[in-house]
């Protein structure tokens, strides 16, 4: 099955500023014609975490579907948007309070790279084996370290 999805007409529309490559529910999209080595082993590296995510979420999502509301099926391909999501907005709230100059960018962009999908992504996307010696759930790892 096709996963990158080069010169993409909705990344074009969604990607902003210098962003030009996204993993969006297990799918590479990119405005390049290309990408190289190092772009694609990072994206893999967040397609295996999204996928380590819905493996997470599905018990308690199949669960809560059978006993609460079908809603909660949701919860199983959001799970890993819905953890980036929090972990930015607490990382932005401590980069709000410790970084020394405010306005730029600089707190949002500290907030992104203090992610743990970003970190594990960023620290290993220049390893061309990473993802062959990767173990299941690596990106638990890097929570507590900002």
């Amino acid at each position: 099955m096709k996963t990158i999805f080069l010169d993409n007409r909705f990344a074009k529309f969604i990607l902003f500023g210098s962003y030009h490559t996204i993993m969006l529910f297990g799918f590479i999209l990119t405005k390049l014609k290309e990408l190289s080595e190092t772009t694609i082993r990072h994206e893999r590296t967040h397609q295996k975490q999204f996928f380590e995510c819905m493996e997470i979420a599905a018990i308690p999502s199949v669960l809560l579907s059978l006993y609460v509301s079908a809603w909660w099926l949701l919860l199983i391909p959001l799970f890993y948007y819905i953890l980036y999501g929090v972990e930015w907005f607490i990382s932005l709230a401590y980069h709000l309070f410790t970084d020394e100059r405010i306005g730029g960018g600089k707190v949002n962009n500290n907030a992104y790279r203090a992610s743990a999908f970003e970190m594990e992504a960023k620290l290993n996307q220049d390893n061309p084996n990473y993802l062959k010696e990767r173990k299941w759930g690596a990106w638990f790892r890097y929570y507590g370290k900002i």
